[in-house]
């Protein structure tokens, strides 16, 4: 047997075969003895990809009808588990520099799965919410923030034009009930992806792709990188002395507290208590430690190619306020604005 059911991997409707199966039928007693139910339990492979699924089917006998002189229809319940994923993350998700921002996004995807669209209109609002904050901060309330991103240049007449139907359908959807329909909701998630991906991965993306690209010198035959450097790679190829340091910063953020867990991502690591207080990335190029701390710019006296408010510039990694460590001199100036971020997460 070969039905096509939806498969995640592929994203799409496939050919799946059966691998084991379970039936069962339940007759009702409804004092005639002529209802009954049959339950189908199927574990399915994909013919595309191999992917396994399992897929649960009921058939109640009153859900038969004929549909010509020799032929019955029969109408199956099915539900096939993991749920359809309708809508796949994008290709840069993982680069997100915002856990937040990803735990967001993956709600909303599993409330289309779920078919919760009420849940995945309000969801998207919520994160346009989440984007302003990280990009022009805080600004009171919604449409202050999208005017704050006009007047920093990162959203154009155009871009605003194109966005206000899905700021609208947040709204409906917080205030009036509105709740979108599948092909309203794939709108507005291309256009809040489409935003996402140029005001934070892309910055962050450039950042990165400048520190894998070499310096140009005489006599120099670049050489060919398969893909843009991850945090591990930068370690492993930074020199002893830039080693010795990063091993500072390192014993010294991990020895703020039994609580502090190192976590590696792809680009950065990140140091959290209950949530991250500091994100490490490197800059090889020009030898310098970054740390993204969770302190407020605004408390702190920024001091010219030491510290930096980021609020409004993607990174990789969580954290307004930008530090940059070149020396054990600048670990130790460092130290109290680390600890400060320590102490509030």
């Amino acid at each position: 047997m070969a039905d096509k059911y939806y498969c995640n991997a592929c994203a799409g409707k496939r050919n799946h075969s059966i691998l084991a199966e379970h039936k069962y039928r339940h007759d009702i007693d409804d004092g005639y003895g002529d209802l009954w139910v049959e339950y189908e339990y199927l574990t399915i492979q994909c013919a595309g990809c191999d992917n396994i699924s399992f897929l649960k089917r009921s058939l109640f006998s009153e859900d038969i009808y004929p549909i010509s002189e020799h032929e019955d229809h029969a109408h199956w319940d099915e539900t096939i588990y993991p749920s359809p994923l309708y809508r796949s993350k994008p290709d840069w998700f993982d680069d997100l520099p915002d856990e937040t921002l990803q735990q967001l996004f993956e709600e909303v995807y599993k409330s289309l799965a779920a078919e919760t669209h009420f849940l995945a209109t309000f969801g998207s609002r919520t994160i346009l919410d989440r984007l302003i904050v990280l990009t022009v901060g805080d600004q009171g309330n919604f449409y202050k923030g999208i005017k704050a991103l006009q007047d920093c240049g990162k959203l154009s007449d155009h871009e605003k034009e194109i966005l206000e139907p899905t700021l609208e359908a947040g709204h409906a959807a917080a205030h009036r009930g509105y709740v979108a329909s599948s092909d309203q909701l794939s709108t507005i998630l291309d256009t809040i992806e489409g935003l996402v991906h140029r005001l934070l991965v892309l910055p962050a993306r450039s950042e990165a792709l400048g520190d894998a690209v070499p310096s140009r010198g005489k006599g120099k035959k670049p050489k060919s990188t398969a893909s843009v450097p991850t945090i591990s790679d930068k370690i492993m190829a930074a020199k002893s002395d830039m080693k010795n340091l990063i091993d500072q910063v390192t014993h010294y953020l991990k020895g703020l507290g039994d609580d502090v867990k190192e976590v590696p991502q792809k680009h950065y690591v990140a140091f959290k208590r209950n949530r991250n207080f500091a994100s490490l990335q490197l800059k090889v190029k020009n030898k310098v430690i970054v740390l993204y701390l969770n302190i407020d710019p605004d408390n702190v006296e920024i001091e010219e190619g030491f510290t930096r408010d980021v609020r409004a510039i993607g990174h990789y990694g969580t954290g307004h306020l930008e530090v940059l460590i070149r020396s054990e001199e600048e670990l130790g100036k460092s130290k109290p604005l680390i600890l400060k971020s320590y102490e509030e997460s």
